[in-house]
């Protein structure tokens, strides 16, 4: 069943609905990985966070004025944190893949996405994949706060990675006014460029981290 609520953000007027399959869109599509032997770590670091284009889509690169409140894993205080703070240039982080889940208390495939994560917390962090949950929206369709994001943690033992509150939908894609959540965003660590985005979530078994994310992972050095 799909649910649909309607919210302002970033002035413009967006149709959320909760999709239990997964749909792509034009920019959802797993951007190829660049050589491996192109660029070299040690120069990616020198040049500080990555130069854009900024944007939401494939290709683009995580806009570093972002900021999102929430729990980091196994905390119980509450913590800003930028893109910033998720490059790893050089792996000194132990970040290999970073995985975005944007959700809404309301949806339902994002509470069945929510119910089988714990399933994948040790297998993300033994390939060190940086998983978070953006929240956008309450229960009310209201935008989510420190509170919700709590909320949403605590309701499906959600202590093993990271959940904030997003209440301007940070990753909006652009040109598109009807988005299926939950929306996951897969974005490479050491050069914060977003490598696929898709919407809706469908369970299946067994529960695996994304494939993309993987590969990602194993690219940057995980076994």
């Amino acid at each position: 069943m799909k649910l649909r609520a309607i919210c302002i953000l970033f002035g413009a007027s967006f149709i959320f609905g909760c999709s239990s399959g997964p749909r792509f869109g034009n920019d959802d599509a797993a951007v190829p990985e660049p050589d491996a032997g192109t660029t070299q770590t040690n120069d990616l670091c020198a040049a500080g966070y990555p130069a854009g284009p900024y944007g939401t889509g494939v290709g683009k690169i995580v806009n570093p004025g972002l900021a999102w409140k929430g729990y980091l894993p196994g905390s119980s205080t509450v913590s800003t944190f930028t893109p910033n703070d998720l490059w790893d240039c050089d792996g000194s982080k132990g970040i290999n893949a970073i995985i975005f889940d944007v959700a809404a208390e309301w949806c339902a495939a994002c509470q069945s996405q929510a119910a089988n994560t714990p399933q994948l917390v040790s297998q993300y962090a033994a390939l060190g994949i940086d998983a978070i949950t953006l929240v956008v929206q309450d229960a009310t369709t209201a935008p989510a706060t420190t509170a919700t994001a709590l909320d949403w943690r605590t309701q499906y033992k959600l202590t093993g990675i990271t959940v904030a509150a997003d209440p301007s939908f940070s990753f909006a894609p652009l040109n598109q006014t009807s988005v299926d959540l939950p929306v996951t965003i897969v974005v490479d660590p050491r050069t914060m460029t977003i490598r696929k985005v898709s919407q809706g979530y469908i369970a299946a078994y067994p529960i695996q981290p994304d494939a993309e994310a993987v590969s990602i992972a194993k690219k940057n050095g995980a076994q």
